[in-house]
């Protein structure tokens, strides 16, 4: 049984990293972050009544962190990296996905807060370093560790992949789920999205961008050419989903196309995903175009994130916008980072063996991010360390709680023994109506399955 620290300090579990928030761009000096040590009692507490075992946290560099022993330990750990938590002061940890589980089963687990919010990947990645280290030494003097792992989610995907690569020694493997996987590319998807309707609807790029104010003074032109009810739900929702007519134009219609063609290519389940992100993310189908607002940048630091100047339409979406589309530059201190701030670039360089999750809907990290940390891994001749899956759900990051095991226990079985498990080809042609079919288990998610179109009988 582990000492419980002197300093333990207990934090919260609300996070945002399975919600739908839009981020926030601003390089406007951020706030003092504090440990929200009532937040993290209640989730202390609730792994202890749920779990058997040793329950402790702490802080470390200010990042506060809460770690979980079994009473039946195996020698094995599990490091969770969570996702992105807007950008408010407080910080909070929650435990990972299916914690009972991992318990029942004798893994130990911890999380950190991370010392800042925001999208900061680069902080996540030195303050998880810093956790596994201190878990690692922790559990040490208890007893023998075998293997270590890392598992994160959204932003926690980012955090994990550029982890494995910054510190290839440290950990044994890995499962990024609905990560942000292609890095600075998601906020180019954004980009492509703004800008791109604005393209579409026929607008002149002589329009200022970003724009603090986006949503009142360009997006109003956008929805005039692209729908027939731009002061409601411009591009649909729940009622299309049930059948409804669609409110786009015919350029509207092209407009879903090109997001289709943007976030991973042709496939079932989107209809009902661009119902659900333009209709019930948002009441007023402004998820996308909110993430416009700000000065595009990235954890209150300078540089823009996002560039388009050096993409062709005609080549990677099959449009020909590109005479007529905005451009944007973005900062190389960014785009081209060799270290940890703000936001660490993927190479796609695994040393471990990767089990990556993606739902087949999610439009706000897109299935596209799995599909170029895939061609990223494959280019470096090390596809045989990486495992894709598709889940078929339209959420963001909305997987079952079996989905979770089943993830957890082909990636502990494949550290183990070697034995890859199943995947599925990601980067050709995904749209097979038996996307996903294989993967996609048990009940909940999103809660909008049974809307989606069903795997064919075998």
């Amino acid at each position: 049984m582990l000492r419980r620290t002197p300093y333990i300090c207990a934090l919260g579990a609300a996070s945002l990293a399975l919600g739908i928030a839009p981020l926030t761009a601003s390089a406007k000096k951020g706030p003092t972050y504090e440990i929200d040590a009532e937040q993290v009692a209640d989730e202390v507490a609730e792994v202890e009544a749920a779990t058997d075992g040793d329950t402790f946290s702490g802080e470390i560099a200010g990042a506060a962190y809460i770690a979980h022993v079994p009473d039946d330990w195996n020698g094995d750990l599990l490091i969770w990296a969570h996702g992105y938590r807007g950008e408010g002061p407080e910080l909070t940890v929650d435990a990972p996905p299916q914690y009972e589980f991992l318990s029942e089963e004798g893994y130990a687990w911890a999380a950190s807060s991370y010392r800042r919010n925001s999208y900061d990947p680069g902080i996540g990645v030195l303050d998880t370093k810093n956790l596994t280290r201190f878990m690692e030494r922790t559990l040490r003097s208890e007893g023998e560790l075998d293997e270590t792992y890392l598992a994160g989610v959204s932003m926690g995907g980012h955090v994990t992949a550029a982890a494995i690569e910054k510190y290839p020694n440290l950990w044994d493997g890995a499962l990024p789920a609905c990560g942000v996987l292609g890095d600075v590319e998601l906020f180019d998807y954004f980009l492509d999205y703004n800008v791109g309707s604005a393209a579409i609807a026929g607008l002149a790029p002589d329009y200022e961008y970003p724009d603090e104010d986006w949503l009142a003074t360009t997006v109003p032109e956008i929805k005039a050419e692209l729908s027939t009810v731009p002061g409601g739900a411009w591009a649909g929702g729940f009622p299309q989903i049930l059948g409804a007519p669609s409110p786009l134009t015919a350029d509207g219609q092209e407009f879903k196309d090109f997001v289709e063609e943007g976030s991973g290519g042709d496939r079932v389940t989107y209809d009902v995903a661009w119902n659900f992100w333009h209709g019930l993310a948002s009441p007023t189908g402004d998820f996308f175009f909110a993430l416009g607002e700000g000065d595009g940048t990235i954890a209150n630091r300078p540089g823009i994130a996002s560039q388009n100047t050096d993409t062709s339409y005609a080549a990677e979406y099959g449009f020909a916008i590109d005479d007529v589309v905005k451009r944007i530059d973005g900062s190389n201190r960014i785009r081209k980072s060799n270290g940890l701030k703000p936001a660490p670039i993927i190479d796609g360089t695994p040393s471990v063996p990767v089990l990556v999750i993606h739902t087949t809907g999610d439009l706000f990290v897109p299935i596209e991010m799995a599909q170029i940390y895939t061609r990223e891994v494959r280019d470096n001749g090390l596809e045989d360390l990486l495992v894709t899956r598709a889940i078929r759900d339209i959420g963001h990051c909305s997987f079952t709680g079996e989905e979770w095991i089943e993830s957890y226990t082909d990636l502990f079985t494949w550290v183990e023994t070697g034995e890859r498990p199943d995947g599925e080809d990601l980067i050709g042609d995904i749209s097979s109506p038996t996307l996903g079919c294989d993967f996609t288990t048990g009940t909940g998610g999103s809660g909008l399955r049974r809307f989606l179109e069903p795997c064919p009988t075998p």
